[in-house]
């Protein structure tokens, strides 16, 4: 029986593909550049890409092929075995010399070819196994794979069969539309479903990257990072922790505590605001490696100056506050109330302790009026079920939250 060796075809460089072939560990071939070609004759350059250890830019060799057919002849000598005679630069003896004249639109065929093929083998970094077709992208198509690499979280929701047809939808609009303005009136444009289906992927996209924000800095000990790049920039994930529905007053708020001297004022990390009642709460934050358990004690354990700390910190806040409230309302361009306030310090981890230390805590956390402590892992544990409740699938009735660009606030 024969057995018929199928060897992979290079087919011609393309505006969009090229075609490579390994040819060892080091080498493949890759798709001809065709330089020029008639019905009886044809200029090429074979191109052969190499794994350039000692010099890497330098990572393209090849042959030029200049080869005449009669007319009637079906193939091109190179395309037939032994029927021709092959010229090569080997062939040219002590004062004899070889010359190949390319024109205009030859060289330029040469350089496009050959700048496409540098790019390419920059962008691979190594010779594939086997033989692989690679198509060209232009640089916002390169700029949206490197979103859907560097992001998984998009690469899922992409990847959902609920998402698919929607995101081919999406993706029309924007290709078709020339300005801001124009998308807005294609997106007003979606069927309910849709645009629901739509807000609620953005969000949970929003909500994925926040989550993977706060679980990769959770031993950041910078109390800045903390309150500027995850809370301030995301106020939302703050509001979590009010039933009513709250938003950023201020950060970095003076709360009062000035001597006659203009010394010694206070100032409160965050206040959020009931957007209803316009009551305010204070918030102190910690970091996640801040420590809560401090010694233990009669079986039992003491809690560490730094949580102490912060609870006599925020108390002391509302008092001055309270105390200098018409004052500082006077001088506010906005309005609030100051009714009893809330307190709220953000601190340290309960994955950092034992059960009987958690015990410790919660007894005291709990046995405190008017304070309230929550850990950053609890906080972040919020925002993880706030992605699962919005990763179920709405009914047509249910009504999709939307996280608004202006400050991030999530408007439940």
């Amino acid at each position: 029986m024969k057995i018929t060796h199928l060897i992979p075809q290079v087919h011609d460089m393309t505006t969009d593909t090229v075609d490579v072939i390994s040819t060892s560990t080091v080498t493949a071939n890759t798709s001809p550049i065709t330089l020029s070609q008639t019905e009886i004759l044809r200029f090429k350059f074979l191109p052969t890409l190499v794994d350039n250890k000692k010099e890497p830019n330098k990572s393209v060799s090849g042959k030029l092929l200049y080869e005449k057919k009669r007319k009637n002849d079906s193939h091109f000598p190179s395309e037939t075995a032994g029927s021709s005679v092959k010229v090569s630069r080997g062939a040219v003896k002590v004062g004899d010399w070889m010359a190949f004249q390319l024109n205009t639109s030859e060289t330029y065929e040469l350089y496009q070819g050959l700048k496409h093929l540098y790019a390419l083998y920059d962008d691979i970094g190594e010779i594939p196994y086997g033989s692989a077709t690679y198509t060209r992208v232009d640089s916002s198509f390169r700029q949206f794979l490197s979103i859907i690499q560097n992001d998984p979280s998009a690469a899922r929701m992409i990847g959902n069969e609920e998402n698919y047809d929607l995101f081919k939808t999406l993706l029309r609009l924007i290709t078709q539309t020339s300005s801001l303005d124009s998308l807005k009136k294609s997106l007003a444009e979606l069927q309910d479903e849709d645009a629901q289906h739509l807000a609620m992927s953005l969000n949970i996209v929003k909500l994925q990257r926040v989550a993977t924000l706060m679980a990769d800095n959770l031993d950041n000990n910078s109390e800045e990072f903390w309150q500027t790049t995850v809370f301030k920039e995301n106020q939302w994930v703050l509001a979590q922790i009010f039933a009513c529905p709250c938003t950023i007053f201020s950060d970095k708020a003076y709360v009062g505590g000035k001597g006659v001297d203009n010394s010694g004022g206070n100032l409160c990390d965050f206040i959020y605001q009931n957007r209803l009642s316009q009551n305010v709460a204070l918030i102190e934050i910690k970091t996640p490696c801040t420590e809560i358990i401090g010694n233990s004690y009669r079986g039992t354990y003491s809690f560490s100056h730094e949580l102490s700390g912060a609870v006599n910190q925020v108390l002391n806040y509302r008092d001055n506050l309270t105390k200098s409230y018409y004052t500082l309302c006077h001088q506010s361009a906005s309005q609030f109330e100051v009714l009893s306030p809330k307190c709220v310090v953000i601190i340290g981890k309960l994955a950092s302790m034992n059960s009987t230390q958690i015990a410790a805590f919660e007894s005291f956390r709990n046995s405190l009026s008017g304070v309230q402590i929550l850990t950053f892992d609890e906080l972040y544990q919020r925002v993880i079920d706030l992605i699962a409740i919005l990763s179920e699938t709405p009914s047509p009735t249910q009504h999709t939250p939307e996280l608004e660009d202006e400050g991030d606030e999530f408007p439940f």
